[in-house]
């Protein structure tokens, strides 16, 4: 019984590490959010966070990773980006139940190598199986632009989990809020900056409503509050979000969450640098 709620607990956590939290409460609300705008995308983003973690324990990754729900996040936005890119069929359910086991196996090859994986594998993973298999276009859905509304800024938060919905949106935000405050304001401050920039360089409406210049950069505040206590890195990363976010736009390239990883690798290699000069220079003094 122990052992069935540690894994219980642990796949949570994997659900909530999809936005940097690690907390089973958060997990479980950030699936109730999910659940509110479909439940078929509820289902399987436990089944990816529990194949994952699953997989972690049987391959003997280290405990204290599988234990805070590392192998489990990947996995899980594989499962619903194959869900909501693709029809329900057999081939789907394959691709999701291969698709998160090659995620883990991505990201465990990358933390052997200390790199910093975030959300990598779910995009390398997805857009594997986006050069195979054509996704189905996503028409963004008809919503009327109030720059400054409360919904814009819900929305960006559903689209971290490809859920274009306002309430999704709002439990994700609480869901923050249940571990760290400081996180859930900050990432409300990174959705208003992203949906504010691109509007005043007058990118699509519809786009910007939508969330799609904005939830990058709910990620990447995210991530950089957990590299250093710099603020002001908090908004570059923000900014860089949004900027590889119409790059990719304008390559027309699926963008997921790469935006996000890319502007939080050049925040950290900025960050590991900065301090490689700084220790030369104490050593050479």
């Amino acid at each position: 019984m122990n052992t069935i709620k540690s894994y219980t607990q642990t796949v949570f956590r994997g659900l909530g590490q999809i936005m940097l939290q690690e907390n089973a409460a958060t997990g479980l609300l950030f699936l109730l959010g999910i659940a509110v705008h479909s439940l078929r995308l509820a289902c399987v983003a436990i089944f990816g966070a529990a194949i994952g973690t699953l997989w972690a324990k049987l391959c003997k990754y280290p405990i204290a990773s599988i234990s805070a729900g590392l192998y489990g996040f990947n996995s899980a936005l594989v499962a619903i980006g194959v869900s909501y890119f693709y029809p329900v069929s057999i081939l789907t359910f394959g691709l999701l139940l291969c698709g998160s086991i090659f995620a883990t196996l991505i990201m465990h090859m990358m933390q052997s190598y200390q790199l910093k994986p975030y959300t990598f594998p779910f995009v390398f993973t997805l857009w594997l199986i986006f050069a195979v298999i054509p996704q189905q276009m996503i028409d963004l859905a008809a919503v009327s632009l109030g720059i400054f509304t409360l919904d814009g800024v819900l929305q960006s938060f559903g689209q971290v989990m490809l859920q274009a919905n306002s309430w999704s949106g709002l439990i994700f935000i609480v869901a923050i809020l249940v571990n760290n405050a400081k996180h859930a304001l900050w990432a409300v401050i990174a959705a208003t900056l992203g949906m504010l920039v691109a509007f005043l360089l007058q990118w699509p409406n519809t786009e910007i409503a939508a969330g799609m210049y904005s939830y990058n950069a709910v990620l990447a505040a995210l991530a950089v509050l957990l590299l250093t206590p710099h603020k002001w890195l908090c908004l570059l990363a923000i900014f860089l979000s949004v900027g590889f976010t119409k790059l990719m736009f304008i390559l027309s390239l699926p963008a997921l969450t790469f935006p996000f990883i890319l502007a939080i690798w050049c925040v950290a290699w900025g960050i590991e640098f900065s301090q490689n000069r700084q220790k030369a220079t104490e050593q050479v003094e």
